[in-house]
């Protein structure tokens, strides 16, 4: 597949991949299903068989009498009765204990050491009713097991609740008893600090003083109030409506008729008209004083006093006009001084009146401090004795109302419970387990179950590079080719195209043909491949043998073609060819020796080959030099086609060194052995020297498997030989005469 291309979808080709993978490990995949067999016969031989019953207990909640609690004999609370908790004591592991060991004594199983009884389950039936089943190694105990179970269980419940009661009991007797002391001993010290402080009295007698401290307080404020409009009053500049409006600025409001003593010089203060006779004054809610009005009568004495100012310049005194203008201001003048004067009297009657109050509350506040301090000294002493103390009488309420529980449920059970039927049939002469049919399904599948899952995880596991598309999609280049994993008995480890006397290797000269091929088409994408770069990720994966065929099937097309050894650690090109190794690369690059002279032609027409040289100092560092680069634009001028034999990638620094005078690079990959992750690192390092990819070329690749004889049939030698043998026999068919 080329780079870009989409990804085929999948075919009947996956199919058979998979068909392949199965048959790569048909033996693990048989030894599998042989184990998981195996398995399910020792099970069948060695498992005990068990036998069956299912029976029906009826069920009946009766009374509604104390729910029993699975802890008091801890001392603890549980939650409510209810059905499920139920059916969970029912058959608890101590209740099936108790009718094992019955049953164990009839039969003689106890002591034989084995134990009958393999599960027991209860769970509701529809119409709330008990459905138990019961599974049992001995035959006998499936159809006795319900009765004796239910009679077990009956035992217990009354011997458990008999046991709580007499544990409740003596449990709680003695701790009642010494709680009552201490409870008493608490109500004695109580009762005296009640009879030290008289806590009743004391909260009457609050309720009583509660309202003084906010009296006093709006007392004292209006009264400050009433004091600043008195010192108002007694400034002359006001004029009589201004001082009348001072007064009614005033809050003459009272609770309620106020029965107010006056002495002599406070009786002298107040108007003629308001003394009181007898010297005691009654003080209701007055009405508030009509300013308007005043200021009505204060506008018209202004209005007479100004024209009596304007006639007295045309008039003399006495005249007429004048004396009736001065007796109009006389009236009014009287009527605004009795209004003054009427409300001078219940100003100062009003304030004598707050004064009172607030002498009277004012001496009423020590009082509800007092009795304040009190209450809350007692308060204080009683939280210090009952604050840290316990609640005595509810916690002997508490045990009493347990003893009297534990009591009731002795005789008060919540349920009936009553054996009804089985429900056939009874599985007491063939035993339901071990079912033959079932362990055989069941190891069966379990053996296809990992013969189909371990093979796949090993597949999945396995790492390295087995297929050309799959390399193709992760790499993102061109798989060129591949080579068949063929032994020679010629070239021995290193197989060749033709040996050296010319005789031809039939397996290998269409791969490379193929190879040469797609390497010629890759010119029309990139660059000219003239100088041929071949490595591959590590040692000993065949990169030597790539290149050296893929320079013999150049050289087989008439073109020039040298190929060279540039692996100057451990280079075998010379050997494969029947050559000497030196003079060579080594040679021209540190000694300076004509890179012409040291190309020496092969047995095979048009390939030469110019080999690694001597192990001389610093020719490694060498290859990266401008010498190298100059030699390979000499040898461009020489050989239509060069092919260079590199070192490896990974460990090595020369094939990345030598990248700018290579036209471009195909990888060999070791197939089946090579990890991916080595080649996307070997690529890596690659492209970071700006190489140019032809492709990749997969070596060694193992016709002989099943998968990859069904997607490369084509490559192997058998494939054609048979088509051509296909072919003359029908040429020799039609040339037959009729």
């Amino acid at each position: 597949m080329t780079p870009g291309e989409k990804k085929r979808k999948t075919d009947f080709t996956d199919v058979v991949m998979y068909i392949a993978i199965a048959t790569k490990h048909a033996r693990l995949i048989v030894l599998l299903i042989t184990l998981a067999l195996t398995g399910g016969l020792i099970f069948y031989i060695f498992s005990r068989p068990v036998y069956f019953s299912k029976s029906v207990i009826r069920y009946t909640p009766i009374g509604t009498g104390t729910p029993q609690r699975e802890s008091q004999l801890e001392g603890e609370r549980s939650e409510r009765f209810n059905d499920d908790r139920f059916l969970k004591q029912f058959d608890a592991e101590h209740i099936l204990v108790r009718v094992d060991k019955r049953l164990g004594d009839e039969v003689g199983a106890a002591r034989a050491g084995k134990s009958g009884r393999k599960q027991v389950r209860a769970i509701w039936t529809t119409d709330r009713n008990i459905e138990l089943n019961v599974w049992c190694y001995i035959p006998s105990w499936v159809t006795r097991y319900p009765e004796i179970m239910l009679e077990e269980f009956q035992k217990e419940q009354d011997e458990r609740a008999r046991q709580m009661f007499v544990a409740t009991s003596n449990k709680f007797a003695v701790t009642i008893a010494d709680l009552t002391k201490r409870w008493e001993a608490q109500l004695a010290v109580e009762n005296k600090v009640k009879e030290k402080f008289d806590p009743d009295r004391l909260k009457y007698d609050l309720a009583q003083l509660q309202l003084v401290p906010d009296q006093l307080a709006k007392y004292r404020e209006r009264l400050k109030r009433w004091t600043e409009v008195r010192q108002r009053l007694l400034n002359p500049v006001y004029t009589t409506a201004e001082r009348l409006d001072f007064i009614s600025s005033i809050n003459y409001s009272v609770e309620e008729t106020v029965l107010l003593e006056v002495d002599k010089d406070f009786k002298d203060r107040v108007p003629q008209n308001m003394r009181p006779s007898n010297g005691t004054v009654i003080i209701r809610s007055p009405t508030r004083t009509d300013t308007d009005n005043v200021y009505e009568l204060e506008r018209n004495l202004r209005e007479i006093e100004r024209k009596i100012k304007e006639l007295s310049v045309t008039f003399k005194p006495g005249h007429d006009r004048i004396k009736a203008l001065i007796k109009q201001k006389e009236g009014i003048e009287k009527l605004l001084n009795e209004e003054l004067s009427r409300n001078e009297g219940k100003f100062l009657i009003h304030g004598r009146h707050l004064a009172n109050k607030v002498a009277d509350l004012e001496a009423q506040e020590p009082v509800w401090r007092e009795k304040q301090k009190a209450y809350d000294k007692y308060l204080l002493d009683m939280n210090l004795i009952t604050g840290g103390s316990t609640r005595y009488d509810q916690m002997i309420n508490e045990m009493q109302k347990r003893i009297t529980e534990a009591e009731l449920a002795i005789d008060n059970q919540r349920v009936a419970l009553a054996f009804k039927e089985f429900d056939l049939p009874i599985r007491d002469e063939i035993p339901i387990s071990p079912n033959r049919l079932k362990i055989v399904l069941m190891s069966l599948a379990l053996g296809l179950g990992l013969a189909l899952g371990i093979p796949f995880l090993l597949e999945f596991m396995d790492q390295t590079v087995t297929n050309m598309e799959k390399m193709e999609e992760m790499t993102n280049m061109r798989g060129l080719g591949l080579v068949p994993d063929f032994e020679d008995d010629i070239a021995e480890a290193y197989p060749l195209i033709f040996d050296g006397a010319g005789v031809d290797n039939p397996d290998f000269i269409e791969n490379f043909r193929v190879i040469r091929t797609n390497l010629l088409s890759s010119a029309a994408t990139s660059k000219f491949p003239q100088v041929i770069m071949v490595t591959s990720t590590s040692p000993k994966e065949g990169k030597t043998v790539v290149s050296s065929n893929l320079a013999m099937s150049f050289a087989h097309t008439g073109e020039k073609t040298l190929i060279i050894d540039a692996n100057l650690r451990r280079g075998i090109q010379h050997h494969l060819f029947g050559s000497r190794s030196s003079p060579g690369l080594s040679n021209i690059l540190v000694e300076k020796y004509d890179v012409l002279d040291a190309c020496r032609p092969t047995t095979m027409e048009n390939l030469h080959i110019l080999p690694c040289g001597d192990q001389l100092e610093g020719d490694i560092e060498q290859l990266g030099s401008p010498r190298f680069a100059s030699a390979i634009e000499k040898l461009r001028k020489v050989y239509e086609r060069i092919i260079v034999d590199a070192t490896p990638v990974l460990g090595l620094a020369e094939t990345s060194v030598m990248q700018t005078a290579m036209d471009g690079v195909v990888l060999v990959i070791w197939t089946g052995q090579t990890p991916t992750r080595a080649v996307r690192t070997a690529i890596d390092i690659l492209n970071d020297n700006h190489a140019n990819f032809y492709g990749f070329v997969l070596n060694r690749l193992d016709l002989m498997a099943t998968m990859n004889r069904f997607h490369y049939y084509y490559y192997t030698n058998h494939y054609y030989n048979r088509y051509q043998s296909l072919t003359r026999t029908q040429d020799d068919d039609r040339n037959q005469p009729r």
